[in-house]
């Protein structure tokens, strides 16, 4: 027991804190598991970013894949409103 004055006793913190206080210590995280768990979530969201940027260089398509018959006919359907029923001038007929 710690004394700090003649003849009383002073209780350390850790038994001065109520029921209540103690419960809720006891269920806080650790600090430094914390911090180590957010760094560990960092490295690997910083590699990930790395891999992303560098596939960002590569190309998406191959070469002459818009000018392939399939691309250019979605294209031509995509630009007749009376195929679409979009909104615009109509053919005379």
């Amino acid at each position: 027991m710690l004394t700090n004055a003649p003849g009383r006793a002073v209780r350390p913190v850790r038994d001065a804190m109520g029921w209540l206080t103690r419960f809720l210590a006891s269920k806080m995280e650790d600090p430094a598991k914390r911090q180590a768990d957010f760094e560990a979530h960092m490295v690997e969201t910083t590699a990930k970013c790395e891999e992303v940027k560098k596939n960002w260089n590569q190309p998406t398509k191959t070469h002459g894949y818009w000018a392939k018959d399939k691309m250019q006919s979605t294209y031509k359907f995509s630009q007749e409103p009376m195929l679409t029923n979009a909104p615009g001038r109509a053919q005379n007929w």
